[in-house]
């Protein structure tokens, strides 16, 4: 028996060292672009059980240790839609082309630690896209799909409508579980872009899900500073009108982007006999694209596997259905769905038509500042495809099933614009850790700096009252890489008259434009000699003699010599002179360093607290 105790005590013991932190309630994960792709990203999810959500992220992976992370924020939007308690949260100051490691922490515990990586802020590098659409009807081959985007590791994927095949909440709860599995093995979640189809009977669908920022679902995003601008329309909504001015304008305005590119649902010129014909999105879109370089459209809805020559809409002679090839002006469109809906027969091919094929696939696409790949993949023989990781993200892995539409199996399309213009970059500089220090008669300021700009320099300036600042100090940057802390340290001798301090510093552009100060307060005993007051613990009270030439307000602070404050008590007093009694028989024994300020008057002294010498009497 007594073995049996001990046995169950030490099995007790090792379930308390070992039991795991406490799963939260959250599940069905997502991460949106919706916004600056270099410096934002939506985490989307659905909150099962717990309260009080809240994502914990950092650039510095501490595993499931929530409390170590050192940015915390709360959903911006909570949602109640197809059957889910969906959570966003919108993360905004980012570094760019940065690696974010992140828990959900709720009531009841503490998710598994997931990642996520921010788009680069650099036209010079190559993006990695997966693009396609129409998932809704067989699972095996959705999932497949899926795999293939956790395998390939692409920046985001570019999704063209119809997740599901009625809209319903037992539809898009299976959906979300099957997306798990675009989340790769070291658990990197891989950003979407979403567009809606004819399967969403709704716009509020794809808003409801994945928080887009536009309520008619079609917006635009500007990749790699001026590389990509991509735009996601509506094939559902009116083309003309309000969708198409908006497209006309924004294409217009974006002339200086090396690439322009876009995904929609509903295909212009379907690739099977099943489909009809898009003339509307031909006659108001397609003209567009042409005028303004669109280069490349992803289409989707027809289930089967297309690549076109470059074309160009019109009714010249030698025009097929309204498009003639035209290698300098015209559009290349790639699709047309086949991420798991049902298959149909590819049997609508062009004069213009590269190749035409029916199976599961999707579209693989690199895009660079002197280049376009594009690659169609075939999903079902996933499970033999070796994975890629985040070295080798633009390699062809093992097994790889690349449809041959032409020789090689790749599209490529040269940029042939010269009207690339190299955008300036985002002054993203910011400030680490920042901290004063008092030591040897001085006072130290320690900073650290993020992706420094060009010729910036740190001014450092001190005030009393922050009213008033003198420039004490001016620093150049070390202006170094982006994602490194650099650190600085400044000091000067501590000011005679020492007591409360307000240092700044400011990061000054080459322009002399100040972009962001941070403040911090210092508190010095100062070098000067000041009077010296005796305060016994016998009466408990502190009398400060005040004489005020007119009502305010009186504030008194006293410190330790460790510069720590121990009182604080601030009052309104009418003109006059003035004890104000102050109430120390907490304190210890020893020094501290009384500051009365009124007025911008600051009255310092030296206080000596002593404990009375105990009188015994003989008896």
């Amino acid at each position: 028996m007594l073995q049996l105790l001990k046995n169950c005590i030490a099995v007790g013991l090792l379930q308390l060292v070992f039991t795991p932190i406490s799963q939260a309630t959250s599940d069905k994960l997502r991460c949106i672009i919706r916004d600056e792709p270099s410096t934002t990203m939506t985490i989307g999810w659905n909150q099962v059980s717990g309260a009080d959500a809240t994502v914990c992220y950092g650039t510095v992976d501490f595993g499931r240790s929530a409390e170590k992370y050192p940015t915390k924020l709360t959903p911006q939007r909570i949602v109640s839609a197809k059957g889910m308690n969906n959570h966003f949260a919108r993360l905004s100051n980012l570094r760019p082309n940065t690696l974010y490691y992140f828990v959900i922490q709720d009531s009841e515990g503490t998710s598994q630690r997931y990642y996520f990586r921010t788009m680069p802020d650099d036209h010079n590098q190559k993006l990695s896209i997966i693009a396609g659409g129409d998932s809704r009807n067989h699972r095996t081959a959705r999932l497949a799909a899926n795999k293939t985007v956790a395998k390939l590791r692409p920046d985001f994927v570019l999704f063209g409508g119809d997740m599901t095949g009625g809209d319903t909440d037992r539809e898009w709860k299976e959906w979300f579980e099957d997306w798990q599995q675009t989340i790769t093995t070291d658990n990197r979640i891989i950003p979407v872009v979403p567009a809606r189809g004819n399967h969403e009977r709704e716009d509020q669908s794809i808003v409801d899900m994945f928080d887009v920022r536009s309520p008619n679902v079609y917006y635009a995003l500007t990749f790699g500073r001026g590389l990509l601008r991509v735009y996601t329309l509506n094939s559902m909504l009116s083309t003309s009108g309000d969708q198409k001015d908006w497209l006309a304008q924004d294409l217009e305005a974006n002339q200086d982007a090396a690439w322009r590119m876009a995904q929609y649902h509903h295909p212009m010129r379907p690739h099977t006999t099943r489909k009809g014909e898009h003339e509307y999105l031909r006659r108001l879109w397609a003209p567009l694209f042409a005028q303004f370089g669109v280069r490349l459209a992803i289409e989707c809805d027809s289930h089967v596997a297309k690549v076109t020559h470059s074309v160009r809409a019109t009714n010249e002679p030698g025009s097929e259905e309204g498009f003639v090839r035209d290698e300098e002006k015209g559009t290349y469109f790639v699709g047309e769905g086949g991420w798991g809906a049902p298959l149909r027969e590819a049997d609508d091919a062009k004069s213009w038509t590269m190749g035409i094929g029916s199976f599961n696939q999707i579209n693989w696409i690199f895009v660079g500042l002197d280049k376009i790949e594009v690659r169609t993949v075939k999903t079902d023989n996933i499970d033999m495809v070796s994975e890629l990781s985040e070295q080798n993200r633009f390699a062809i892995p093992e097994n790889a099933d690349i449809w041959k539409f032409n020789t090689n199996g790749v599209l490529v399309i040269p940029n042939k614009s010269n009207g690339f213009v190299a955008r300036e970059a985002q002054n993203l500089m910011d400030f680490g850790k920042v901290e004063a220090l008092v030591a040897d008669d001085k006072v130290r300021l320690n900073w650290q700096a993020i992706y420094e700009m060009p010729n910036a320099r740190f001014k450092i300036q001190v005030s009393p009252n922050k009213l008033f600042w003198k420039t004490v100090g001016i620093m150049q940057t070390q202006t170094g890489q982006p994602n490194n802390f650099n650190n600085y340290t400044f000091a000067e001798p501590i000011p005679a008259k020492g007591g409360k301090l307000f240092y700044r510093i400011a990061i000054v552009d080459a322009m002399g434009n100040e972009k962001l100060k941070r403040e911090v307060e210092v508190r010095t005993l100062g070098s000067e000699q000041l009077e010296t007051v005796m305060a016994s613990l016998a009466s408990g009270q502190l009398l400060v003699e005040v004489d005020l030439p007119e009502a305010t307000e009186v504030e008194i602070e006293l410190f330790d010599r460790q510069r720590k404050r121990v009182f604080i008590q601030a009052f309104p007093y009418k003109k006059g002179r003035h004890s104000i009694p102050l109430n120390i028989k907490h304190l210890a024994e020893g020094f501290y360093l009384l500051e009365v300020s009124y007025n911008e008057q600051l009255l310092r002294k030296n206080i000596r607290v002593t404990r009375p010498t105990s009188i015994v009497k003989n008896e």
